[in-house]
């Protein structure tokens, strides 16, 4: 009875694995990628990441975050490689690449945190690429809080949370 459990046991992992090695590359992405640490505003909490796989006609976007209190967030690309300031206004404003068929702030759809404040969301976004001259690697990534991108204001309290400059991806073994 046992080496027959163990056998079907072993027959279900092989099949899984054949299951995962027919994905097609598109399904899965292509490279890498690029990735992005986002750090909190202002002593705020919570942490994330966010990483960018060319897929298709664009890039599947994948985000993991916690300590966030539950609600309605947003992500933007920032046109500026740049988290220095208390409350990020110098990432400067939301980007897109040209002739991108959304405006900057709608580019990524709205993210809701869970009620333990927990966000684990994927989406692909048409259009975007990961390197070259419409790539996104080299700008920011934000956090907003709400379903809005606003534009921030040098010194003046705003909705930006935390944000990440968009770099190679880190190794898991790193």
């Amino acid at each position: 009875m046992f080496r027959r459990t163990a056998i079907a046991c072993i027959c279900l992992m092989l099949g899984a694995c054949g299951a995962y090695d027919a994905m097609s590359t598109s399904a899965r992405g292509t490279g890498a990628g690029v990735q992005a640490v986002l750090k909190p505003a202002n002593g705020g909490s919570g942490q994330a990441d966010v990483r960018f796989v060319d897929r298709g006609n664009g890039v599947l976007v994948t985000m993991f975050a916690t300590n966030l209190l539950p609600g309605t967030y947003r992500l933007a690309i920032q046109r500026d490689a740049n988290c220095s300031s208390p409350n990020l206004f110098s990432a400067g404003p939301a980007w897109a690449p040209t002739g991108s068929a959304k405006p900057p702030q709608d580019l990524i759809p709205v993210i809701f945190a869970n009620s333990d404040g927990d966000i684990t969301w994927t989406s692909q976004v048409a259009g975007l690429k990961t390197t070259g001259p419409d790539g996104v690697m080299g700008h920011s990534v934000v956090l907003y809080s709400g379903s809005r991108v606003e534009d921030a204001q040098p010194g003046v309290p705003n909705s930006r949370l935390m944000c990440g400059i968009i770099g190679p991806s880190l190794s898991l073994l790193s």
